[in-house]
């Protein structure tokens, strides 16, 4: 019986720092998710983030991350109103602002 409790010690330490660190991860965003959700993006900020048109919107490329995630999330829960960046926010969970902003934060400005 000893070496049953024993072997569940360790197993469980190995579980609970692996859901922990699952946690931490899904805390910081997914440069490569981010990619994905930020096509809608290109076409104001450029696929980059390098904005084709800087005088209307504003490039966000290497931008840094918690500064995006803090701007669309302000978009998202009303915060900050803009006729377009509003919707486009409005259904963005957390972790896709994350991904987002790792994404973007992660270009080279031009």
């Amino acid at each position: 019986m000893n070496i049953r409790i024993f072997g569940v010690v360790p197993v469980a330490a190995a579980l609970s720092f692996s859901l922990g660190g699952a946690a931490a991860l899904a805390d910081e965003g997914d440069p490569s998710r981010g990619e994905e959700l930020s096509r809608p993006c290109a076409a104001c900020h450029g696929a980059d983030g390098n904005s084709p048109i800087p005088t209307m919107y504003p490039s966000i490329a290497g931008v840094d991350a918690e500064v995006l995630e803090q701007m669309l999330k302000d978009f998202r829960d009303g915060e900050r109103e803009e006729p377009q960046m509003s919707p486009q926010a409005a259904n963005l969970s957390d972790q896709d602002i994350r991904d987002l902003a790792a994404y973007f934060a992660a270009q080279e400005p031009e």
